[in-house]
């Protein structure tokens, strides 16, 4: 992991310390060696659900993600995932959230709000934090 990507994790992990949601009952991980580097780094010391490696975050499309979110739901109260855009910039968007003009990059945490089946346009942002937006 790169200088940069310790401080985001970093950043990351400070801003979740200090924020009042609640943890997600599952985190799910993609594959690639990033996503578990990121999830190893940042939430290794929170007490958070250990990190499940989920193949099919790799390369999904938002008809992927909202399957893959739909079946987990069924069993977990909340999910996280560690996984890649496009695919979680288009899904956060089909949800209903509204993100910065920049978009998702790297590091960026997005809470939404929904409810399981989900569907286009019912999900609302809670809270987005960007690393970059720290410093």
């Amino acid at each position: 992991m790169t200088a940069a990507g310790r401080s985001t994790c970093h950043d990351l992990q400070a801003w979740i310390r200090n924020c009042d949601q609640p943890k997600p009952t599952r985190l799910l991980v993609s594959p690639a060696q990033r996503t578990l580097e990121t999830a190893r780094h940042t939430f290794g010391h929170l007490n958070f659900p250990d990190g499940e490696i989920e193949p099919r975050l790799w390369n999904a499309s938002v008809g992927d993600l909202v399957a893959l979110i739909d079946e987990v739901g069924e069993t977990s109260k909340s999910v996280m995932l560690i996984a890649h855009n496009p695919g979680l910039e288009g899904l956060v968007r089909w949800l209903g959230g509204k993100l910065p003009a920049v978009g998702m990059k790297a590091g960026t945490l997005v809470i939404m709000e929904t409810s399981a089946p989900l569907q286009p346009g019912q999900g609302r942002a809670l809270r987005i934090f960007q690393a970059s937006d720290s410093t």
